[in-house]
């Protein structure tokens, strides 16, 4: 193998682990400091991706705002359609209410709730 594809491939292996420790940081976040409130849904799209090769995946794009301190934040999560019940007990639409979970250290990090 040539030394472009081992350098390649070794910073491939860097970026996959400095996603990983950021996504478990986040987790972490809201698992310690997490403050639950009510978020507003001010979009919902989907995209839906289809080839011959492998399932069909439909997928919701939830953006939802939130106040914290008299500061407006907002997020964009998106959710599988086959996990929609997880989290909605109906279809949800504009300007309908959800519960979140955000990070009281860092507010720009949250998650809608799983309903219980």
């Amino acid at each position: 193998m040539n030394r472009k594809f081992l350098g390649l491939i070794a910073v491939l292996l860097v970026a996959v682990g400095v996603l990983a420790f950021n996504n478990y940081y986040k987790k972490e976040g809201l698992v310690k400091n997490g403050v639950i409130t009510t978020a507003v849904i001010e979009k919902i799209s989907r995209n839906k991706i289809d080839n011959e090769f492998s399932p069909t995946v439909e997928n919701i794009h939830v953006k939802y705002s939130y106040i914290v301190d008299s500061k407006k934040y907002a997020k964009t999560q998106e959710i599988s359609e086959h996990e929609h019940d997880l989290y909605f007990p109906k279809t949800r639409k504009v300007g309908d209410s959800i519960k979140i979970t955000y990070d009281s250290e860092k507010p720009t990090n949250s998650r809608i709730e799983k309903i219980k």
